[in-house]
């Protein structure tokens, strides 16, 4: 772990900073809804809401790289990077962030369950899992009208911060385009 740009750092100078994309395009075949949505800031488990980034050696431990951080709490970078690749697909009428949004037709819950980059069995590139339980609701009554649970595996290039940032970029990018698509 030591060539993941050091886990577990000292109290030197100020920790970079990282940020993911929102989608782009729409996915294929994407059939464009006349509703409005809100999106939930999503819920996290374990130490995956923080603004740190996560790796984990076992699937029982839970460290970060130090000296870097995520702009925001995962959880909430979530949220706007699902607002906007809705917004610039067009996959809805309109979207908005759930905390300001107006009357709704639908609510998009999340649970974040992973979001870590993993270390398993003495490698020494990580793979990035991106995993989201979404379940879509009706507005008012939350009345759930289906639940599904997204994920993908991208591993790094190299053991980088950088790098292990371009594969959670690639894996929740291939999250969101699946949560758009449905």
């Amino acid at each position: 772990l030591s060539a993941c740009t050091g886990l577990l750092g000292n109290s030197g100078p100020a920790p970079d900073l990282y940020t993911l994309s929102a989608l782009s395009q729409p996915p294929a075949g994407l059939v464009r809804a006349p509703w409005h949505l809100l999106i939930e800031e999503p819920t996290a488990v374990g130490g995956l809401e923080a603004n740190r980034i996560a790796v984990q050696r076992t699937p029982n431990e839970i460290r970060y790289f130090a000296d870097v951080r995520w702009v925001e709490r995962a959880t909430r970078m979530i949220q706007g990077l699902m607002v906007e690749s809705f917004e610039h697909t067009g996959a809805v009428a309109s979207v908005d962030r759930y905390s300001v949004g107006p009357r709704a037709d639908y609510v998009l819950k999340a649970e974040l369950r992973d979001f870590q980059a993993e270390l398993f069995n003495n490698t020494k590139i990580p793979t990035v899992h991106v995993r989201l339980t979404v379940r879509m609701a009706r507005a008012g009554r939350q009345q759930t009208v289906w639940m599904r649970d997204f994920s993908a595996r991208v591993t790094a290039r190299t053991s980088t911060a950088p790098e292990v940032v371009v594969a959670f970029d690639q894996a929740l990018s291939q999250v969101m385009a699946e949560i758009v698509a449905a």
